[in-house]
């Protein structure tokens, strides 16, 4: 075969090539979704549309749609659970960030990389199965939803099963074992919409804001 011959073969591969990797770029891209009207969160089967508070998606291995989650602290259950760890993909929950908690965005841009999000716990707003993480893109949001209702700022990495379990919307009884962990939870200024305020006590069950231990927003990096 000829010098010319063989540049032309050549050619053909490297075309053939960057084709086939365009098609496995495609493949591996997991990108958030919209949230649907009849879209059910992995766990309870209860319909999300309508449930207050960030909702949450995660991928798993060989999945080409990704289970979608009407609560963050259902999502960190989920994930957490040693069987599902090994095979999670890209993860995704919801910036809070000038976003209504009763009435949550369902755009696909209102979603951010979990794994680098900022989230409160121990905050006062209730989610679709009660307490739940607030989650924001960025530590200055976080912190100023801290200074505002409540909670104490955490990373995607300090998030456990003991964490997950143990959550609720007020900080952690002096003398616990949470409170050990998180002496930095912090009570709200007052400044939530009453509406908001009243909301979250009526879905755990009280009226109001929670009690907490008065300290400045602490925000991990």
């Amino acid at each position: 075969m000829s010098m010319h011959a063989m540049q032309g073969v050549w050619l053909a591969l490297a075309v053939l090539g960057a084709a086939g990797c365009g098609r496995q770029v495609a493949t591996v891209a997991q990108p958030a979704v919209a949230i649907a009207v009849d879209d059910t969160s992995v766990g309870c089967g209860m319909a999300i549309a309508g449930a207050p508070g960030p909702r949450a998606e995660a991928y798993l291995a060989g999945q080409p749609a990704p289970l979608k989650f009407g609560s963050v602290r259902d999502f960190f259950a989920f994930i957490l659970q040693p069987e599902n760890r090994h095979q999670l993909g890209q993860l995704y929950v919801q910036d809070m960030a000038g976003a209504d908690w009763r009435r949550p965005p369902s755009s696909p841009r209102s979603f951010i990389d979990a794994r680098t999000a900022y989230y409160v716990a121990w905050q006062p707003l209730a989610g679709m199965m009660g307490p739940t993480f607030a989650s924001f893109a960025n530590a200055p949001a976080a912190a100023d939803f801290v200074r505002r209702h409540g909670g104490q700022v955490v990373r995607f990495d300090d998030v456990d099963a003991a964490l997950t379990a143990a959550l609720d919307t007020r900080c952690p009884a002096p003398g616990s074992a949470m409170h050990a962990r998180f002496r930095a939870c912090a009570a709200g200024s007052g400044m939530a919409d009453t509406s908001v305020a009243v909301m979250a006590g009526m879905h755990d069950g009280r009226s109001g804001m929670s009690p907490g231990h008065a300290m400045s927003a602490h925000v991990p990096h």
